[in-house]
């Protein structure tokens, strides 16, 4: 099944919808900053919260706190000499390939691919295709996450 990520500015609290491969949309994904970070929803189309996203960022970390249902993960995201770690605990996740360029793979404990992800440059927006359906909120949440980090366009965080 393929999900499309596109960035939404209608309101100050909206960040993303996310439409299925037929354009029905799916969720709505909306955050609050905060002192702390940022606290951010995944929402199903009639308002229900499906996944909380709690995100700490300091200058080369981000960690993000993941929860759906009784599951959770945290994600941590560190930029250093020219490319991004990513390590998850709680969900045995891999990532392989460019999160700079928006162009990776979610890979499960046997490195089988759970889903992938890639810019679509004809819509505008981030394109998953995933492999394992059961993984469906956790990979949205990891997609999310790793795009709102922007890291291409932040230039504290570029590489040189």
């Amino acid at each position: 099944m393929k999900f499309y990520i596109q960035r939404d500015t209608s309101s100050i609290d909206a960040r993303y919808q996310v439409a299925d491969e037929n354009g029905k949309l799916r969720y709505t994904v909306t955050g609050k900053r905060n002192p702390s970070g940022e606290s951010i929803r995944l929402k199903t189309p009639d308002g229900e919260t499906v996944c909380k996203i709690r995100m700490l960022g300091f200058s080369a970390l981000s960690i993000f706190s993941i929860s759906s249902g009784n599951e959770s993960m945290r994600l941590n995201v560190a930029v250093g000499s020219g490319r991004a770690s990513v390590r998850f605990r709680g969900i045995s996740f891999f990532v392989r390939g460019d999160v700079f360029m928006g162009s990776y793979d979610i890979l499960d404990a046997d490195t089988a691919p759970v889903c992938a992800v890639g810019k679509d440059f004809s819509r505008g927006c981030t394109q998953l295709d995933l492999q394992q359906t059961d993984r469906e909120i956790f990979c949205l949440a990891t997609a999310i996450c790793i795009d709102s980090l922007n890291v291409g366009s932040i230039p504290a965080l570029q590489m040189t």
